[in-house]
């Protein structure tokens, strides 16, 4: 409940209404390329392998991520917005396990794309619906012991909202929550994301704030139940 409260309240919406209220026929563009800095934890298995990510680690060195791309796009007109929202990890561990030693790999992530609707277009509160295409390659090596590599892809639908509440001129608090699992062999995934957010214009914004993703994914030789959260900073680029 603890943390469904905590999505509900919201993750930062990296995608949603910045800056000045939009007219009925002017079309907007927003470009936001973002820094997630997340832990990972959960169980992940590829074939008759299975390992837990180890979360005992200082992800601020970075030592276990080995590359990554984020960014997002929103345009939008009236009551309408249409967004996509990329990410893309590779992620690389080795740690103990009593006598075993564990390799976990997790490369991959989602592209996103979504519609959003305002029912006052001066408004702070938009509706989304949309299709997260999710793709990942796991691989999962046991020392002594099996080992298996995965690669999966599947579709996720997925509805939410986002709000934005202006604090002052230049500083208003952002919020993003979204919650998919229907399809058949995705459990469940819960998105958002909570941020300040602060206007050095009207087309240049900062963006500070916390998000948390969740995936549970399980089909015949693959699981994927992880979590991931940390801090996320992004630039918002308005024309």
């Amino acid at each position: 409940m603890r943390k469904l409260l905590m999505i509900v309240l919201g993750l930062l919406a990296l995608s949603g209404p910045l800056g000045a209220a939009e007219t009925e026929d002017a079309w907007k563009l927003e470009v936001l390329p973002y820094l997630w800095v997340a832990s990972l934890q959960g169980n992940t298995g590829a074939g008759e392998a299975e390992s837990p990510a180890d979360p005992g680690y200082s992800f601020f060195s970075l030592e276990n991520l080995h590359g990554a791309f984020m960014g997002a796009i929103r345009t939008s007109r009236g009551h309408w917005s249409w967004q996509l929202d990329t990410l893309y990890v590779d992620y690389q561990d080795d740690f103990a396990r009593g006598p075993l030693q564990s390799h976990v790999g997790v490369s991959g992530g989602f592209l996103e794309v979504a519609a959003g609707y305002r029912p006052d277009t001066d408004g702070n509160l938009e509706w989304l619906a949309g299709l997260r295409n999710v793709s990942f390659t796991t691989e999962v090596r046991l020392t002594p012991g099996p080992r298996g590599r995965v690669d999966k892809t599947w579709l996720d639908p997925f509805v939410g909202l986002s709000y934005r509440y202006p604090l002052s001129r230049n500083w208003a608090l952002r919020a993003r929550a979204d919650v998919g699992g229907m399809n058949p062999s995705a459990r469940m995934s819960i998105n958002g994301m909570l941020a300040m957010e602060y206007g050095f214009s009207d087309r240049v914004q900062a963006l500070a704030g916390y998000r948390y993703l969740e995936l549970d994914f399980r089909r015949d030789d693959y699981l994927l139940d992880i979590s991931a959260s940390g801090f996320a900073l992004g630039l918002a680029l308005h024309f």
